[in-house]
This record gives structure tokens, C-alpha cells and sequence, in this order.
């Protein structure tokens, strides 16, 4: 599996982004004002849904693609601070992955909360995805280890644990953007904005979590020495 391209229907997603979108306004929607503000919300999402547009890139790559504390692939090293503390032996493989859900287009010159709903539409849509997907990539974990009882890690990727948002340049490398239509900047922030990349580790160990902590590390690679993986045995 290289460059596997996944398109999941807007359908699909949204009622997981609902879901989210809801929780992220902190909507009750017992309340009548709340409800009036859901209301604005989907129609938010209804003029905007045209630029909704969600499809993923997947790469696999085998056990060798973890060493050293780092992942190599296709000529280049990717690292943060959370991988020194996973043995070598407790991965089996490695799945790249980058999706994009477009935009949620709506223009008006009415109401600052129009673009505001867009955005955690948007948002919300990244997230929807992400769940589908990792549902799909543990379908394709059991057909391709039939006979091994795997897990995948959390999501590793730019902006967490410690990994640098830069780094989101070595994903274009190891994954062909332009399919989904995704480029990256100079900084490392990818367009469309609602686009994200990462890797799971696939493990032999289950149980493996990072502590909360972990998801935001700001720390240095020596401070590492200082945690520990949690695993359930």
C-alpha cells in the first residue's frame, strides 16, 4: 500500500462532525437559544458544504522503517521525542497518512459567526475523518497480519509530541499531496488549511498510551528519560 488514495463521503462523516460541532460550541440543545444556534450553525454548513471535500493519502511501510528511535522512509528521517521510549521490537509497521476535507465556503458580510461556524465545520470534518480512517487502516491491519493480534499507536505527526510543524515537509515527501490537492508552504502550514498528516506505529504491545502531557510536549530530547510508556500487561 503506497499512496493509497481513500475518498470518504460527506454523508459519512457528518454526523460524527455534528457530533463535534455541537461539543465544541458547547451547545445544550435542550436550551431554545441553543437550539436557535444550531440552527444557524447547519445552515452555515448546508451553503458551505460544496467546498467539503474529504480524501486521505495512506502509505505502509514494514517493521525496518523503525529504528534508532526514528522513522525512515523514501529518503527521509522523521522524529519527535515520544519515539525514544518505544523499543524497536514492539513495532511491526508504520502507516503514513494525510487528509484534507477542503473548506467549508460560505462568504457573508453580515455576521463575524458565519465564518466563525465555517471554521469548526471545517475543523470538525478533519477530525470526523480521522476517525473513519483509523477505522479503515485497523481493517487493513487484520488483512495484512491475519494471524497477529496488533494495535495502532496514537496519531504522531506535526505539532504534537514535540515534533515540530516543519515536519510536516518530510510528509510530501513520503506521500503524493498533489493527488488530494494539498500543498505546503514554507513554514510547514499545508493548504487547504483543513489538512492534516501523520503516522501510527503499528505495535505488537497493547496498551501502549502516552501521557496527556505528551500530546504538547514542548520539552528537549534528553528530557524523555524523565517519562515512560505505559504498557498494560
Amino acid at each position: 500500500m503506497k499512496n493509497q488514495k481513500i475518498s470518504i463521503a460527506e454523508q459519512q462523516a457528518f454526523p460524527l462532525a455534528e457530533q463535534r460541532f455541537i461539543k465544541t460550541c458547547g451547545f445544550n440543545l435542550e436550551r431554545e437559544k441553543h437550539q436557535r444556534m444550531m440552527k444557524m450553525g447547519l445552515a452555515v454548513r448546508e451553503k458551505g458544504i460544496g467546498g467539503i471535500d474529504i480524501n486521505a493519502l495512506v502509505s505502509f511501510y514494514g517493521s525496518e522503517a523503525f529504528s534508532e528511535g526514528k522513522v525512515k522512509a523514501e529518503g527521509v528521517e522523521i522524529y519527535c521525542n515520544y519515539f525514544d521510549q518505544i523499543p524497536a521490537e514492539w513495532v511491526e509497521g508504520v502507516y503514513f497518512y494525510m487528509l484534507t476535507v477542503g473548506e467549508c465556503l460560505f462568504s457573508s458580510e453580515e455576521d463575524i459567526m458565519d465564518f466563525l461556524y465555517a471554521d469548526i465545520w471545517g475543523t470538525n470534518y478533519v477530525d470526523a475523518g480521522i476517525e473513519i480512517l483509523k477505522e479503515k487502516l485497523n481493517a487493513d491491519l487484520k488483512e495484512r497480519f491475519p494471524d497477529k493480534t496488533l494495535y495502532l499507536s496514537d496519531e504522531f505527526g506535526p505539532g504534537y509530541f514535540g515534533m515540530p510543524v516543519i515536519a510536516s515537509k518530510n510528509f510530501f515527501q513520503v506521500l503524493d499531496a498533489d493527488a488530494i490537492g494539498v500543498w505546503v508552504k514554507d513554514s510547514g502550514l499545508m493548504i487547504p488549511q483543513k489538512t492534516c498528516a501523520g503516522l501510527y506505529l503499528v505495535l505488537n504491545q497493547p496498551g501502549v498510551k502516552a501521557e496527556p502531557e505528551c500530546m504538547q510536549c514542548r520539552g528537549n530530547v534528553s528530557g524523555c528519560q524523565f517519562c515512560a510508556v505505559r504498557a498494560e500487561k
